[in-house]
């Protein structure tokens, strides 16, 4: 059996408010765009007949779709209070790696959003299996409904970088 990630799906509350954040803050780019109405929108998900907002985004018009924004209206569903300050068990996050770190920290700052992990930077010598080695640029910030979101730069160590 083989399996492969497909994409992050974020039951949003409100949608305006998470493109804001993903599309106009992070610049992931919306490549799809729907609304499903009626029995089949709330199918899938044991729910009556709802209206859903969808909107698939990713970095760039030709790549992978990494996030899907969905909300649900119509119909009542529970909220999931994220825990502040602090990890829970249970709690999802979403990393994403770039190259533009100092660019997307102005503007997650500029737009005012939470940080639960200020940036910060810290060395990693040694390489594993599935992390290399590098100067390790992070910051994780609260989107709209709680989720950590945190964005990685790993940039050469200043030994590599002079060699």
């Amino acid at each position: 059996m083989k399996l492969q990630f497909e994409r992050f799906t974020l039951f949003c509350r409100d949608m305006d408010a998470s493109l804001r954040f993903y599309r106009d803050t992070l610049g992931m780019v919306v490549v799809e765009e729907k609304t499903l109405r009626g029995a089949m929108a709330g199918g899938l998900l044991q729910l009556p007949p709802c209206t859903m907002r969808i909107a698939l985004l990713a970095a760039s018009d030709d790549a992978p779709v990494i996030v899907g924004l969905f909300e649900i209206s119509d119909v009542t569903i529970d909220a999931i209070e994220a825990p502040q300050g602090k990890p829970a068990h249970g709690q999802t996050a979403l990393v994403l790696s770039t190259t533009a770190f100092d660019a997307l920290q102005q503007a997650i700052t500029a737009a005012g959003y939470r940080f639960l992990t200020p940036p910060l930077t810290y060395p990693k010598r040694v390489a594993s299996e599935r992390s290399p080695a590098g100067m390790y640029r992070e910051l994780i910030a609260y989107d709209p409904d709680n989720v950590p979101v945190s964005i990685l730069q790993i940039d050469p160590l200043p030994e590599e970088a002079a060699a």
